[in-house]
């Protein structure tokens, strides 16, 4: 007969380590498994090739579903939580135009419905993940312990690098041309934010060791009661 169930509930930290990990390592998957294409974003690689589609699309499915568990310690953050996850699974079941190229005349396409849908839902996704990376700023800036002003520290490089990549990207979309430093714009600046966002979730998990001392640190336990 069984016994007492094991304490295994997912809460919110260890949401927060699962999206980090998950988020870590999205473009380096969506870039080995396209071999022999240096691709130019990462959600190009939903046209490319099975696998890369898969991961692409799986990844940000499990990191939408999480988003929507995620209450935070607000209402507003809540709430948040909740567009950023409807933001994500848009990202993933509306595939960009990134491969529609141009038409045998050199005249551009013109953007589908489809397109603009991910490119709106991308900007509002990591727009809403940089505001994250502020709020978790703050509450860490709240406490005395050094190891909370490190994870502010943290917290604040990240929403930088996540705006900084934005302004790149938006840039780019202005007509300033960037080719002279690389044909992959697009999927370095998307690289640099998910990334960003993917440090600070693990940060903000408190599993990590160095920058987070004892009485805070969270411990996944699996033996029974």
């Amino acid at each position: 007969m069984d016994g007492k169930p094991l304490d295994t509930e997912i809460d919110h930290h260890t949401t927060k380590f699962i999206v980090g990990v998950i988020a870590l390592s999205l473009a380096i998957f969506t870039d080995l498994l396209t071999p022999g294409v240096s691709i130019s974003s990462i959600s190009l690689s939903y046209h490319l090739t099975d696998n890369a589609r898969n991961v692409f699309v799986g990844s940000l499915c499990v990191i939408s579903a999480f988003l929507w568990s995620y209450n935070g310690y607000s209402l507003f953050q809540a709430v948040l939580s909740k567009v950023a996850a409807v933001a994500v699974a848009a990202v993933a079941f509306f595939p960009c135009d990134c491969f529609t190229g141009r038409f045998d005349d050199g005249a551009a396409r013109e953007p589908t419905m489809t397109g603009v849908v991910h490119t709106s839902s991308a900007i509002s996704m990591f727009i809403i993940l940089a505001i994250f990376c502020w709020l978790f700023y703050l509450r860490a800036r709240d406490k005395d312990s050094k190891e909370a002003k490190v994870r502010g520290r943290i917290y604040r490089i990240c929403a930088v690098d996540m705006v900084g990549a934005m302004t790149v990207q938006l840039l780019d979309i202005l007509g300033v041309d960037f080719s002279g430093i690389t044909q992959r714009l697009t999927y370095y600046v998307e690289a640099t934010g998910l990334m960003a966002f993917g440090v600070a979730w693990m940060t903000a998990s408190r599993m990590l060791p160095f920058i987070t001392n004892e009485d805070e640190r969270i411990k996944i336990e699996l033996s029974g009661r």
